[in-house]
């Protein structure tokens, strides 16, 4: 028996390696953790990572208060607090014992939650007010607060996030708002411009067939080769078959998904922008792909694309030209923030500049991990202090003083989040970067994403869980509260 259980596990790991979708991973996931012994593991309250505790005695509360129907006696204990991280519950480390999932308790106390705030916003609740309704589920879903998806630059790796963006789609995780810069902005664009319908066919490599007549240049054949070249007339096609002609207010109103590209300036005393359609309705799309896609050295600067008040297309900010988001703003978090109310994070990283340099922070800690993140935390020191030294020597020549400066803004950037989604590999062939993919490359890179999220589906599904149901209910009654204004002008 004992020489049985090793093989069963090897063989169930191997059944997740070659799935072909999360329900196969999941089932093989689910019977690791049986065989294992970890499913014993969930079915038991106890771990020092989270207040069991306390997490058992609201539950059980809940359940009473359901129970009976006690609505006045729901609302005053769930505004006590929502809280993702209750008791600790949302740490990484209760998802990386188990194949699949965490805890039953916190599914137990997450889905007692859910069914408490579907109660209070049912027709049949009719002692409570709408209006104290609506106050407390604004109040709650403010306090609570909303998930992002990031799409870091990639060069081709970024068909990575296609992977990716595909896994949390099929599993209705995929969140309303989502950032993009350079190849991160096109995957997020195509997002922000297709519906829902059109993104269950889209995402697929026999889909992407980009073509284009041009003659490659000197660069792009040294970097790529004669067989396979990113030339500027592949890269428009590549944007034109990934992203509409749209505006980011045409393409709010059309998805419903709060896109926001991220784009650098190329002139000194200027800053990085987060386009979307708050800060810029009027800016297409596409303008804005080519300016986060404009890699320094390699593309010329972008000036960005809008439409006039009578549809026609004209220069935005003309003076202005815009380069590679990545350069300054990878990972635009703190400005979703203040856009969205956005306190969670989701990552996928593929960031050739930083991958190779990367370790999840919010992995368990590792001999070899904790030397990796102390010694790029000393080179990071040591590229500021340098850059700090150099700043004024390197002003009589404006363009080694902006690549200086560009270098130390990717330097100095965060590239992780809450929930970090990287693929299995580190190092790439750098030519690959400025290289044409074929049908083989770009299913392996798809695939990659997709098998690169599944491990961490649970863990996004349990995070969004309360915020995704306060958002239809708040859907619900925005649109019957506009409705009774209606009926109060008529």
């Amino acid at each position: 028996m004992l020489k049985r259980k090793p093989r069963q596990l090897a063989a169930l790991e191997k059944r997740m390696l070659l799935a072909a979708n999360y329900d196969e991973w999941s089932g093989a996931a689910r019977d690791h953790d049986v065989i294992s012994g970890n499913e014993r593991w969930k079915q038991t309250d106890h771990s020092p990572l989270y207040d069991h505790e306390e997490i058992r005695l609201r539950l059980e509360r809940l359940r009473q208060l359901n129970g009976r129907g006690d609505h006045q006696g729901l609302l005053f204990t769930l505004n006590q607090g929502i809280h993702g991280n209750m008791g600790g519950m949302g740490k990484p480390g209760l998802y990386q014992r188990a194949r699949f999932g965490t805890k039953a308790l916190i599914g137990d106390y997450l889905e007692e939650i859910w069914q408490a705030l579907d109660r209070l916003a049912s027709p049949a609740c009719s002692d409570i007010s709408f209006d104290e309704k609506i106050d407390f589920f604004q109040r709650a879903s403010h306090c609570y607060g909303h998930s992002a998806l990031m799409l870091s630059g990639a060069g081709t790796l970024g068909l990575f996030h296609m992977g990716v963006v595909k896994a949390l789609a099929e599993n209705e995780l995929l969140p309303r708002v989502i950032s993009g810069s350079s190849a991160g902005a096109m995957i997020a664009a195509a997002v922000g411009t297709h519906t829902d319908d059109e993104l269950k066919h889209f995402f697929r490599a026999e889909n992407i067939d980009i073509k284009s007549e041009s003659k490659p240049s000197l660069l792009s054949w040294f970097l790529a080769g004669k067989d396979g070249r990113m030339d500027g007339p592949y890269i428009e096609a590549m944007h034109n078959h990934f992203v509409r002609d749209l505006t980011f207010q045409e393409a709010y109103q059309l998805t419903g998904h709060a896109i926001n590209i991220s784009i650098s300036p190329a002139e000194e005393h200027q800053t990085s922008r987060l386009l979307n359609a708050i800060t810029s309705p009027n800016v297409l799309v596409r303008s804005a792909v080519r300016a986060s896609c404009a890699v320094p050295g390699a593309m010329p600067p972008v000036m960005l694309e809008a439409k006039d008040a009578s549809g026609e297309r004209v220069a935005y900010l003309p003076s202005r030209r815009w380069i590679d988001g990545s350069v300054a703003a990878d990972l635009p978090a703190k400005r979703l923030s203040r856009l969205y109310g956005v306190n969670h994070f989701i990552v996928s990283q593929a960031n050739p500049l930083v991958l190779w340099s990367l370790s999840d922070p919010k992995s368990e800690d590792t001999l070899m991990t904790s030397a990796k993140r102390f010694y790029f935390g000393l080179a990071r020191e040591s590229l500021r202090h340098s850059y700090k030294l150099s700043k004024k020597y390197l002003k009589p020549f404006p363009k080694l003083h902006t690549m200086a400066s560009q270098v130390n803004s990717i330097v100095n950037q965060q590239y992780t989040g809450d929930i970090n989604i990287f693929p299995s590999f580190r190092f790439f062939d750098p030519r690959k970067l400025a290289k044409q993919l074929n049908q083989k490359e770009l299913e392996f890179l798809i695939r990659e994403g997709e098998v690169c999220t599944w491990p961490k589906i649970e863990m996004i599904r349990n995070c969004v869980k309360i915020s995704k149901k306060l958002e239809e209910i708040l859907g619900l009654y925005d649109g019957e509260a506009n409705r009774r204004n209606q009926a109060v002008l008529n």
